[in-house]
C-alpha cells in the first residue's frame, strides 16, 4: 500500500506531469537550477538538482517516487535513493530520452533502471515495444486529462492569430513557420517559449507579423491558446507526441500539426495535417479560416474520445502499479 509518493520533474513547469501527478495523487515537485540551453553550465546544474533532489527525498521519505526522464540523471537520483531506503519508483520517459541526440548515449542505462522500476511510461506503442525489448515493464499514455484554467486573457492582434507551441528545440521547423509568416501577411503568429534561444541568423530574418511571447506564465499561456483560431505544433520527429497538441484539444482550439501517421492517429478530429513546408503551414491556415466552426465542433468530439482513453489508461496504469507492488 502507497503511503506517501511524490513527483520529481527536472524543469521549471511540465503540464503533463501535473496532470500525472493529480491522477495518482503524488506531491509534485520542480527541481531547477541555472537556465535552460547554456551546454557549459549543465555540469554544475545537475549536480545541484541531484543534490537538491536526494535532499528531498530524504526529507519528504515517499516510498513510491514518480520521475520525469530526460533527464536520465533524475531517474539516476530517484533509482539510488529507492535501494538505499526501500522505496519503488515508476519512469515517466518522453520521447527526447529514446530518440533525442542529446539523450542517445544514455538509453543502455535507461534501459537498467527500468528493470527497477515498477514501470515505465511512455507516449506511444513504438516506445512500449522497445522497453518490452528490455524485458521491463511499461505502460503507454498518451493524452493526459484534466481540468484547465480559464487563464489571463492575452492581447491580441485584429487580424486572424495563430499560437505557435515552440521550445526552440532541434526538431521544431521553425524556419519554415517564419516563411509561411512572410507570405500570410493577414495573419498574425504567436510564437511562444523562452524567446533567448532562437537561433540569431533566424531572428534577423522575423517578420513582421511575428510576436515573441517569451515565457509566459500558465494562465496567461492558456489565455494566448484561449483567444486564437488555431495552434500550430510542428515536429520533424515521426515519433512525437505533442503536449501543445493535447492542450489546444483540451481547450477546444483546432489544430495544425505535422502530417505524421502518429499524429493522425492522435489527433484525428478537428486537426489539419500539413507537410513541413512554408506552402503546407499557409494552407493549413487557410483552412483553419474557412472550416474554423466545423472544425472547433470536431475538436469537442476529439476531446471526448481521448478523455474516454485517458481515464482507460490511467485505471490500466493504476493496476499495473499496484498488481507489481504487491509482489515486491
Amino acid at each position: 500500500m502507497v503511503r506517501h509518493s511524490v513527483f520529481i520533474v527536472w524543469a521549471r513547469f511540465n503540464r503533463r506531469a501535473e496532470l500525472l501527478a493529480q491522477r495518482f495523487g503524488a506531491s509534485l515537485h520542480y527541481v531547477y537550477h541555472g537556465r535552460k540551453g547554456h551546454p557549459s553550465q549543465a555540469p554544475m546544474r545537475y549536480l545541484v538538482q541531484a543534490w537538491r533532489t536526494w535532499s528531498l527525498l530524504r526529507r519528504e521519505r515517499p516510498d513510491l517516487v514518480f520521475v520525469q526522464n530526460p533527464p536520465i540523471f533524475a531517474v539516476l537520483v530517484v533509482s539510488i535513493y529507492s535501494r538505499c531506503y526501500g522505496a519503488q519508483y515508476v519512469i515517466d520517459s518522453h520521447t527526447g530520452a529514446f530518440r533525442s541526440s542529446k539523450w542517445r548515449w544514455s538509453v543502455g542505462l535507461h534501459h537498467l533502471l527500468s528493470r527497477g522500476a515498477l514501470t515505465t511510461v511512455v507516449h506511444n506503442e513504438s516506445q512500449g515495444r522497445l522497453v518490452e525489448r528490455w524485458g521491463c515493464s511499461y505502460a503507454v499514455v498518451g493524452f493526459t486529462g484534466g481540468e484547465y484554467p480559464r487563464g489571463e486573457p492575452y492581447p491580441l492582434s485584429e487580424k486572424f492569430n495563430v499560437a505557435v507551441i515552440c521550445g526552440f528545440e532541434a526538431d521544431e521547423p521553425l524556419d519554415i513557420v517564419f516563411e509561411a509568416a512572410g507570405l500570410l501577411t493577414g495573419v498574425c503568429f504567436y510564437i511562444t517559449g523562452d524567446a533567448r534561444r532562437i537561433n540569431r541568423h533566424l531572428l534577423r530574418k522575423m517578420p513582421g507579423n511575428i510576436r515573441l511571447t517569451g515565457h509566459l506564465s500558465y494562465e496567461r499561456y492558456v489565455g494566448l491558446l484561449r483567444g486564437v483560431g488555431a495552434v500550430i505544433d510542428l515536429v520533424d520527429d515521426e515519433h512525437t507526441l505533442l503536449m501543445g497538441g493535447f492542450e489546444a484539444v483540451a481547450l477546444g482550439i483546432p489544430l495544425i500539426v505535422s502530417d505524421w501517421p502518429l499524429l493522425r492517429d492522435y489527433f484525428s478530429r478537428g486537426t489539419i495535417y500539413v507537410p513541413n513546408t512554408a506552402e503546407g503551414v499557409c494552407d493549413g491556415i487557410r483552412r483553419v479560416q474557412q472550416e474554423g466552426i466545423a472544425l472547433r465542433q470536431d475538436v469537442l468530439l476529439l476531446k471526448k474520445l481521448l478523455h474516454g482513453e485517458w481515464i482507460r489508461k490511467a485505471g490500466e496504469l493504476q493496476r499495473l502499479l499496484r498488481e507489481n507492488m504487491q509482489e515486491t
